[in-house]
């Protein structure tokens, strides 16, 4: 097994990061797990300044032959923001956790938000934010991130 980690990469917490086989992150990469659980399937590659964050609750998980591109962002929380009589900052998280399948190629600047499930063998174009479970063998893109077709079609 081989894991290779680029210059300036962060990682914290690296007991609750698994590796499941060979991974590499280029340049910049941040991997945070206080609190949660990073699961990196065999052959990942990530590119430069991905930030991969478990660090409130939640597990991340990628499967096998996954792509990240650059600037893209993995959070398993959000700030709570609803009670008015409390600021944003002193509200409690929501954690959820985040699923992406095998084979999965994650376009530049994509953004993943807790409690989505991507399923295996899916493109997610460049730009988009996923707020929502995507379907095995789609394609899909914008924000928010919306199916446009299959890769079976």
């Amino acid at each position: 097994m081989r894991i290779s980690i680029g210059t300036g990469s962060r990682i914290r917490r690296s007991s609750d990061i698994l590796f499941e086989g060979q991974a590499s992150f280029d340049f910049g990469a941040s991997i945070t797990a206080r609190g949660g659980q990073i699961v990196f399937g065999d052959n990942f590659s990530a590119n430069e300044q991905v930030i991969f964050n478990a660090d409130i609750g939640g597990k991340l998980t990628f499967g096998k032959n996954c792509l990240v591109g650059p600037r893209s962002i993995f959070r398993t929380s959000n700030h709570g923001f609803l009670d008015l009589n409390s600021s944003i900052a002193g509200q409690k998280h929501d954690s959820r956790d985040i699923t992406v399948g095998d084979d999965v190629w994650i376009g530049a600047g994509v953004i993943v938000l807790p409690g989505v499930k991507i399923g295996d063998r899916c493109v997610i174009g460049a730009g988009a934010v996923v707020t929502r479970d995507i379907p095995s063998e789609s394609i899909a893109v914008g924000v928010p991130a919306r199916v446009i077709r299959s890769r079976s079609d």
